[in-house]
């Protein structure tokens, strides 16, 4: 059965209604829903080039849906939302799996009780029948496949809202992903019998996917979106009062900004940019940051990676050692930062006799002799 005709046959006025009777209708008759989709032809050559451009002409040959190609799709996917739960619970799937939204909700049985096992995103009996296993099957497929074709009918609206976000420091095929996958949550929780239209519903998903894509992906290290979006108060309220000084007075920002002084300072003190180390800093170009700390060439002397080789050696023969083994020697023979220690003040750290110390010293120090690093180590005495 066309999707379409489907879709004609339930009533938005009355629809529970109307979906008890489509389902008794294509179950009475063992019709199933044809899922295919009408496409544009394909565009001789893309504008652009890369994944995105050709991603962007895939796109313009998904048809633009109207207001009323929107109704009918939005209650044909909660029509085989229901009738994909309605399977799940004749399959045995816990209440939680029946109400696992494909998609948005990750969790899943990944360790099935003994005599169940995992079909289609949960687990159920091993001796399902035949006719129950095809019909769970069946239904998700035409869910997914009428969730995916609402999703990307409104494709074209990611690229539409993106131009308001140009030069904001994510890459646009980042920016593009992160507007797809809200998608899914724009489907899930859109309800048709509010009146309202769908693109407007996941125009709203969109535009928070591309503010938390920048939140959290602009900068080389992340500051938290509550501090950016306090920033960004602060900057509205020091614009607004044309008096850059406020930035150095946090209670008098905090009332203009309608916030608290504690979130100010936090914010000002979150609040850092990072700076490349090959910034110029002259005018002819010459210059880089580097070049104004000390040891930037620490790195490339013989001793530095000399030394590497030994701790690393060295390393590999203290894991041979217990966690009591290896503080003895730590400690005795002052490896790290701490200076070494005599057997007395080993033994007072640790709460045993000196005697005690110098036996765990020896044992120790014959393992590492006994193993394969002892002839590599040999090498820094």
């Amino acid at each position: 059965m066309a999707f379409l005709a489907v879709a004609a046959g339930l009533d938005f006025d009355d629809f529970d209604a109307s979906c008890k009777r489509m389902a008794r209708r294509l179950d009475k008759n063992r019709l199933s829903i044809d899922m295919t989709f009408a496409r544009k032809s394909e565009s001789a050559q893309p504008v652009g080039r890369g994944r995105l451009a050709w991603f962007r002409g895939q796109v313009k040959r998904v048809p633009i849906m109207d207001r009323a190609d929107e109704l009918a799709f939005t209650m044909m996917v909660e029509f085989l939302w229901r009738r994909l739960k309605t399977a799940r619970r004749a399959c045995g799937f816990s209440k939680t799996e029946v109400e696992l939204y494909p998609g948005v909700d990750t969790d899943r049985c990944t360790s099935c009780p003994p005599g169940r096992e995992l079909i289609c995103q949960g687990c159920a009996p091993r001796n399902l029948s035949p006719g129950k296993r095809e019909r769970l099957r069946a239904r998700t497929h035409e869910f997914i496949s009428a969730r995916n074709e609402l999703m990307e009918r409104n494709l074209h609206i990611v690229f539409r809202l993106l131009e308001r976000y140009s030069r904001v420091g994510v890459p646009v095929e980042d920016m593009v992903q992160e507007a797809n996958h809200s998608l899914f949550k724009a489907v899930q929780g859109f309800d048709f019998q509010r009146g309202f239209r769908f693109k407007t519903y996941a125009g709203y998903w969109i535009n928070q996917a591309f503010l938390n894509a920048i939140y959290n992906q602009s900068r080389t290290v992340r500051v938290p979106a509550y501090i950016q979006k306090a920033m960004k108060k602060m900057r509205d309220a020091v614009l607004a009062a044309g008096d850059d000084s406020l930035f150095f007075k946090p209670r008098d920002l905090a009332a203009r900004a309608g916030m608290t002084e504690e979130l100010v300072k936090t914010a000002l003190k979150g609040n850092r940019y990072t700076q490349s180390i090959h910034r110029k800093i002259d005018a002819d170009g010459s210059s880089e940051m580097l070049d104004l700390f000390d040891g930037g060439d620490a790195a490339d002397s013989p001793d530095f990676h000399e030394n590497v080789l030994m701790l690393r050696h060295l390393g590999e023969a203290m894991g041979r050692l217990t966690e009591r083994e290896q503080s003895v020697v730590s400690m005795r023979f002052g490896l790290g930062s701490a200076p070494a220690c005599t057997l007395a003040e080993v033994g007072a750290a640790l709460g045993i006799s000196l005697e005690r110390v110098r036996q765990i010293q020896r044992i120790s120090l014959e393992k590492m002799r006994a193993g394969d690093q002892s002839q590599s180590l040999q090498q820094f005495v």
